[in-house]
């Protein structure tokens, strides 16, 4: 990290090395292989696009969100939205268009670290730090890209409140 900014950046995009790429390790033999093997495929094909947290340098990936789109159903009265009745209870389904996180991880060297250069006064961990500014790219997202209302999150049992 040195005094280089940290940025998301699509993997695809990002000018990142296959040897760079291979040397990520996050701790979870699945996520490491994703990242590996799958991400820079799964973004051609659709099925989710992945980003990489690395300084300007290109020399690292600190960490890695893949996201896709998503959409939360739900039914509702149908005479609120003057529509034609979907069911049988008189509703009509609906949904809020939302990102799914699909898969989030930090390099295993900064797992449950104290980010102290990052955040001096706090000391929140790296984890942390990384995830607020994953969220915030993607609230600019929503506001300049492609809109969405919701983050979902597909989690595991891994992660440790903080």
């Amino acid at each position: 990290m040195g005094n280089q900014e940290l940025s998301f950046v699509e993997l695809n995009q990002s000018k990142v090395t296959d040897d760079v790429i291979q040397q990520f390790d996050c701790g979870n033999e699945d996520m490491t292989e994703y990242l590996h093997k799958y991400a820079k495929n799964d973004s051609i094909e659709g099925k989710g696009v992945t980003y990489v947290l690395v300084a300007e340098d290109r020399k690292h990936i600190y960490a890695y969100a893949t996201i896709k789109a998503y959409s939360l159903y739900y039914y509702d009265e149908a005479e609120k939205y003057h529509t034609k009745v979907m069911n049988d209870d008189g509703k009509i389904l609906l949904s809020i268009p939302a990102v799914e996180i699909k898969m989030f991880a930090i390099s295993r060297k900064l797992k449950g670290q104290v980010a102290y250069l990052l955040d001096p006064v706090k000391k929140q961990h790296y984890s942390s730090i990384f995830f607020k500014w994953f969220l915030e790219y993607l609230y600019y997202m929503s506001m300049n890209t492609i809109g969405f209302q919701m983050v979902f999150l597909r989690a595991n049992n891994e992660g440790k409140a903080l």
